[in-house]
């Protein structure tokens, strides 16, 4: 399969306002990174250029070699704010089974296939007794582990998360973390993230975000750097701390 990500010279405007110039971008598979960059600084849009939700003014984007609308089948995504009201009545199972709305056959009925898929991966992150439980009474960990199994039961070979742990609690954080670097065994994840200093223990590159997009090893970062490129508010690199790869 060719490379997750591939993006070549892209400009991105929002009529006037240019938010994305000239920038590149290159992702292999099973690599394991973060998007960091202040506010408006374009992060979001670009998330939305891989799926296929915007389209570049100038510049070349392809996800596993196709075009964004073919190849997002691929991508499986958790946006920051999840479209989903957690006082809804559907549990746990009923919440993954929505991720397989673009494989089931007809709309609105899912097979046998789809629901041996959806406990399948409900055990994988660690859930699997608690398929029947109400989504309202999770905790805010095992609800994002839900929407987690959510984007996986599509089947994707990339995963796209926007600030997955912004609500959690530094435990809840790092049993999420511990996650995710198993699932980068098999898959290409990618993560939006305001602390650098805690996902550098995981990640192997830094994808910085400021209209222009910058990619730097872990070990290549230093807090003068990014309080030069990306303000004081952006916390620098921990390079005290074990990385998740190596």
């Amino acid at each position: 399969m060719n490379q997750p990500i591939h993006i070549e010279n892209l400009d991105f405007a929002y009529g006037p306002v240019t938010v994305l110039e000239n920038a590149s971008l290159k992702l292999g598979e099973r690599e394991f990174v973060s998007i960091v960059g202040p506010n408006g600084g374009g992060k979001t849009t670009l998330l939305k250029i891989i799926l296929g939700l915007l389209e570049a003014q100038s510049g070349a984007v392809s996800v596993f070699g196709e075009h964004p609308l073919v190849g997002r089948k691929w991508i499986g995504y958790l946006p920051q704010y999840a479209d989903l009201d957690s006082k809804f009545p559907v549990s746990a199972l009923d919440v993954v089974l929505m991720g397989r709305l673009g494989k089931t056959r007809r709309l609105g009925f899912y097979t046998r296939s789809d629901h041996d898929a959806a406990r399948e991966i409900l055990a994988r992150v660690g859930l699997e007794k608690l398929e029947k439980r109400p989504l309202a009474s999770l905790s805010g960990g095992q609800r994002q582990r839900v929407l987690i199994a959510r984007a996986l039961v599509s089947e994707p070979k990339l995963l796209l998360l926007d600030e997955p742990t912004s609500s959690l609690d530094d435990y809840v954080e790092r049993e999420l973390y511990d996650l995710l670097r198993e699932l980068n065994k098999e898959l290409t994840i990618v993560v939006v993230s305001h602390d650098i200093a805690y996902v550098s223990r995981f990640v192997e590159k830094v994808i910085c975000v400021n209209r222009a997009v910058h990619t730097h090893p872990v070990s290549e970062i230093d807090e003068n750097i990014i309080h030069e490129m990306y303000g004081e508010h952006v916390h620098a690199v921990r390079h005290d701390q074990e990385h998740g790869h190596g």
